[in-house]
Parts: C-alpha cells; structure tokens; sequence
C-alpha cells in the first residue's frame, strides 16, 4: 500500500516541478502575467512531451523484455533509432516541405518492419536473429545517414546533430497532441492485453496456453515500435529510458504486468520529467538524451554483471 502510494505521488511532483521550475522563477500560490504565458507556451507543453516520452519509452522497452524475456532489451535494438535518424536527416536536406517529424516517423517504423522481417526464420523470432537483424538495419541507415550528412551545410548538420541527442525543450502543443494521445491509447491496449505479456514472459511455453507465440510476438513488438517513433520523431534520440525503468520496476513490484505496467508508467514519468528539469537548471541548452545516457550506462553495466544477460 505504502509503495503504491509511492508510486502515485512521485510522477504528480515530478509534473509540478516541471511546470513550475526553470529559469524563470514562478510562484504557484502568485502568479503574473509572464509567468502564466511561459506555463502555458513553453513548461506545459515539455512537461507533457515528458510524459509522454516517459511512457512510451519505458513502456516500449517492458513490452519487449517481456517477450523476449531479457531485461537488456529496449526498442532501439529494432533499429528505430537509426531509421528515425535517416528519416530526420532526409527531411532536412532534401524534403523540407513534408517535415522533421513525418519522415522520422515513417522511417522508424520502416526500420522495425525490416528488422523483424530479416529476423523471421522459418516462421519465428528468436532474440538473436531479432538483435542481427537490428544490428543489419542499424548499420544500413547509419551509412545512409552519413552518406546525407556528408550533403548537409554545416550550419544545418549541427542543428540535426543536437536534435538527435534528444531534447524536450522545443516541445509544442502541436507535438503534444500528436504524441500524447496515441501514447495513452496503446498504453490502454497494453494493460487490456496484460494476460497476454504474462503469457509471453513464459516464452515458448505460452503455446500451452494456447497462445500463437509468433503471432503475439510481433503485435507486442510492432506496439512497442509504434510507442517508441510517437516520441522520438519528435524529440530526437532519447536512450536508456527503455532499458532502466522497466528493470527498476519490476524489481520494485515484480513481472506481474497488472502491477508493473502501473509501476513502468510511475517511474517512466518520474524519471523522464526530472531529467528535463535537471537539464533546464545547468548552463546552457544540454539535450535530456545526455543526462539519461550519463544515468543510463552504468546502470546498463550494472545490469549486465548482475543478470549476465538472461531473464531474471
């Protein structure tokens, strides 16, 4: 019960101090005119693409530890990152009119349908040929994007490369509303599919529970890719997120998904809004996809040297 309280007020303190703290100083019991123009224009809108990125981050990369029952598996390991990169890159040098966001969008999802299809073998996804077939992709859209880089002005190079370092600090309502709602409904769909992800984590020995593992396997990871390019198209390459929330969750309440979806969600939010604001008080304009990277690897080696990379 104490927990599950924990677990509630955390991501409701953390959305506070991200509308109200910044370089700005705002008072909530006293606010003026400027100070509720920059709420609304600019806190309001990065708190809520924080939340959104919270969630569909650590969300994505629970939904794929489940199923392929490894807790160093995020979402990037499809190649998302490297096809939103491309997608980014392209709009920038040569499709202006069509958007930043559109192509990185479309090119993610690309990614992830490539990977699993180099990934299917004799009708199934194992997670070795899931991770070749990331590494494949990867390695393709990495080259085109240098290939594009290589086409780029300098003064439009350095404004894609701070874009992919991820950022929360251009967030508009615009984004907002593009993001946020397809977020909250898969996230609906996951917890309404709940029994199915318990299924999975048992892994092909869901089939005696008459489950289509095959089948459920790729919706699990096409939802978790969709989750992953509705933020990252917008707010470039955010990492880790994926990895270490839904581990420290489930230590927290167990791989029960009716509890650790909720507990994924709370720390997801937590984690991702504190960060942009840690990132809003140090000097200088620092990308959130820094701090969460600096958190982020030595959690990473923690994780490695504890579970050896298997299921725990």
């Amino acid at each position: 019960m104490k927990r599950g309280l924990t677990l509630v007020i955390l991501p409701v303190v953390a959305v506070l101090l991200g509308v109200f703290v910044g370089s700005y100083p705002t008072n909530p019991l006293h606010l003026d005119g400027l100070a509720k123009a920059i709420i609304w224009k600019f806190r309001l809108p990065r708190t809520l693409m924080g939340v959104s990125a919270g969630m569909a981050l650590s969300l994505g990369g629970m939904t794929l530890q489940a199923v392929f029952r490894n807790p160093l598996v995020d979402t990037y390991i499809l190649g998302v990152a490297s096809g939103v990169a491309f997608g980014a890159a392209l709009a920038v040098a040569f499709l202006p009119f069509i958007g930043l966001a559109p192509l990185a969008l479309l090119f993610g999802l690309l990614a992830v349908f490539l990977a699993y299809y180099l990934a299917r073998v004799n009708g199934r996804v194992s997670t070795v040929s899931l991770i070749l077939g990331g590494i494949i992709v990867t390695a393709l859209f990495s080259a085109l994007l240098s290939l594009l880089e290589l086409l780029l002005p300098s003064e439009s190079l350095s404004g894609l490369v701070v874009w992919l370092m991820g950022s929360l600090a251009s967030s508009t309502w615009k984004e907002v509303v593009y993001s946020l709602p397809g977020v909250v409904l898969i996230t609906v769909l996951l917890y309404l599919l709940r029994w199915n992800l318990n299924a999975m984590s048992l892994g092909d020995e869901a089939e005696l529970l008459g489950l289509n593992v095959s089948l459920w396997r790729g919706i699990f990871v096409f939802l978790s890719a969709l989750l992953t390019v509705l933020v990252i198209s917008f707010t470039g390459i955010i990492g880790w997120v994926g990895l270490i929330v839904p581990h420290t969750a489930r230590m927290l309440v167990g791989p029960e998904h009716s509890k650790l979806i909720p507990a994924t969600i709370s720390i997801g939010i937590t984690v991702m809004v504190l960060a942009d604001v840690i990132v809003r008080l140090l000097p200088g304009d620092v990308p959130v996809g820094i701090i969460t990277t600096l958190v982020g690897v030595p959690f990473f080696a923690y994780l490695l040297r504890k579970t050896g990379g298997g299921w725990s």
